[in-house]
C-alpha cells in the first residue's frame, strides 16, 4: 500500500468518526487483547460502593469466621446481613460466599484469610477471584463493582492487586470491573 493510500484511508476513516464523542460505546473489558496482553478491564471511579448500578454485581475481601468487624465488611454486614447463610456454604480461604440480591445480581464475599485478625497473601486473593469469576461465568454476570480490594485494612498493595484482576478477568475479555473510590465529602 502506498503513502498516499494510506492517508486517504485515515482521512476517510476520521470524517466517518462520530462528532459527539457520548454516542461512543463505553469501553469495558471486551477488547482485543493477543496472548501476550491482557486486557485492561478495570476501570476506577470515585464514589460510593453502594451506589452502583443495579446490574453490577458487588465484592469485597472476607476472613473465613466471616466476623466483618472493621472497614467496608461492616457497611457488606449492615445492608446484606444473612451471616448464617454466608455460614452455612463453608467457603475456606481461597473460595467465594454468594448471596443473591434479587435476580441477577450477587454480593461476593471473597474468603482472603482464616480470621480476622490475619493478613490476606496475594495467592489467596488470587484463588478467591478465580472461585467467583467461576460463579460469575455460570450466572451470566458480566459486570462488577468493588473498593480497592484488600487494600485498606488487609494491607495488600493496589497496583499488585489491580495487575492481578487484569489477569484473572482480562483472560477472555468478557468482565467489566468498577472499582469505587470512596472520597468523604
Amino acid at each position: 500500500m502506498t503513502l498516499l493510500r494510506i492517508v486517504r484511508t485515515v482521512a476517510s476513516a476520521v470524517k466517518s468518526f462520530p462528532n459527539n464523542v457520548h454516542s461512543l460505546p463505553v469501553a469495558s473489558c471486551r477488547t482485543f487483547a493477543t496472548s501476550n496482553a491482557m486486557a485492561n478491564c478495570v476501570r476506577e471511579i470515585e464514589g460510593d460502593l453502594f451506589s452502583a448500578p443495579k446490574d453490577h454485581s458487588l465484592a469485597h475481601c472476607v476472613a473465613a469466621d466471616l466476623k466483618m468487624g472493621a472497614g467496608i465488611a461492616v457497611r457488606f454486614k449492615q445492608l446484606f446481613g444473612k451471616v448464617d447463610e454466608l455460614k452455612a456454604q463453608n467457603a475456606g480461604v481461597g473460595g467465594v460466599a454468594v448471596l443473591a440480591d434479587g435476580s441477577s445480581r450477587y454480593v461476593y464475599y471473597l474468603i482472603t484469610k482464616k480470621t480476622y485478625n490475619l493478613k490476606p497473601t496475594y495467592d489467596d486473593l488470587t484463588k478467591s477471584l478465580r472461585a467467583m469469576k467461576e460463579h460469575m461465568a455460570k450466572s451470566g454476570v458480566g459486570k462488577l463493582a468493588i473498593p480497592r480490594i484488600g487494600c485498606g485494612i488487609d494491607g495488600l498493595e493496589w497496583g499488585k492487586v489491580k495487575e492481578i484482576l487484569n489477569t484473572v478477568f482480562g483472560e477472555d475479555g468478557a468482565y467489566e470491573i468498577v472499582v469505587y473510590n470512596y472520597v468523604p465529602k
